[in-house]
């Protein structure tokens, strides 16, 4: 198999923030058309649909979630983890939806009314050794600023992190602004959201040898375990990238599922260690959110990384790469 990457190299690809014009000439054709309806009743009312947030405002999310609660019924990642396992399918709501927040960002504290009045339970994954700390995550530093956060990402992991340090951003110190959650506020959340694994400090996996690939991943696991004193049994691929020694290596830390950010729909025969999520931009219209739901955006990230990446034979390798959206962080 071949690696699985989460965004093709060598640019964005299809970026929503680009050409107002043609995004509001989607969103009228799928509004006009009826095919968002179209898609949530023959995809959506029995495949879950999992959605992707990193660090959305309160105000923007509780769009989000009123439009959300008109179309879907929220359910959590234990209860699809279950159905999966036992083949109760049937115990699922119609048209089950599953909330996602990537890394941990500060700013999710806020959230937390939002979940209690919209009454559902979110699963944010969590970078082990980021939260709690004052370390930055590594992509929004000024020094990969300067390098370029797509190169950081295609070199081997002890080079990005060799490169991070020289530019002044060592990826192990601490920043001078804390930008993720501290262990107090992620407890004060336990009523009302579920901890995931984002491996311990957010590399890209492919990048890292076996060893490290391991301990990024099981230890994690132990660590939040040991921080929050209740079991964590999901992951998250950092920017989406995975292979099948990364599988094996979730596999055997004993997590229930791991969530890529593959556009699409999950069913009772889906891979539970191979989740598809649909990435939503933390700052985007409800109107543009009634799009990136049906995949099309990501259809055109796609077709433009053919057209204009590393060529259309390498772009298919990329499968993974339709996923997300530029203002969704890593």
């Amino acid at each position: 198999m071949k690696p699985h990457r989460g965004r093709p190299p060598g640019g964005p690809g299809f970026d929503e923030k680009e050409g107002s014009t043609m995004k509001q000439a989607i969103a009228g054709l799928v509004r006009w058309t009826g095919f968002g309806a179209m898609q949530r009743f023959l995809k959506a009312r029995r495949g879950v649909t999992i959605v992707v947030y990193h660090d959305p405002s309160p105000e923007t999310l509780r769009e989000h979630l009123r439009w959300y609660a008109r179309r879907y019924s929220f359910t959590t990642l234990d209860a699809v983890a279950t159905a999966m396992e036992t083949g109760r399918w049937e115990d699922l709501p119609p048209y089950p939806l599953v909330v996602t927040f990537d890394d941990g960002h500060r700013n999710n504290t806020a959230l937390a009314p939002l979940f209690r009045e919209f009454e559902l339970r979110p699963t944010i994954y969590l970078c082990s050794q980021v939260v709690g700390t004052a370390r930055p995550y590594w992509w929004k530093t000024d020094a990969a600023g300067a390098i370029g956060v797509e190169r950081l990402k295609q070199v081997p992991d002890p080079e990005r992190r060799r490169l991070l340090a020289e530019a002044g951003n060592d990826p192990d110190r601490d920043g001078a602004d804390r930008q993720a959650m501290t262990w107090d506020e992620i407890a004060r959340m336990t009523d009302v959201a579920d901890y995931g694994a984002h491996t311990r400090t957010h590399p890209i996996l492919l990048q890292c040898d076996d060893r490290r690939c391991a301990e990024e991943i099981g230890l994690c696991r132990i660590e939040l375990e040991e921080a929050l004193g209740q079991p964590c049994r999901h992951f998250a691929f950092p920017n989406g990238d995975f292979s099948e020694r990364e599988v094996e290596q979730i596999r055997h830390a004993g997590y229930r599922t791991a969530r890529t950010i593959d556009p699409g729909w999950n069913d009772a025969d889906g891979d539970p260690l191979r989740l598809k999520a649909f990435p939503v931009s933390d700052d985007v219209s409800v109107d543009w959110l009634s799009v990136q739901l049906t995949g099309i955006p990501a259809w055109l990230r796609k077709r433009k990384a053919a057209a204009t990446g590393p060529g259309e034979a390498d772009a298919a390798q990329w499968s993974g790469a339709m996923a997300k959206p530029k203002s969704a962080g890593v």
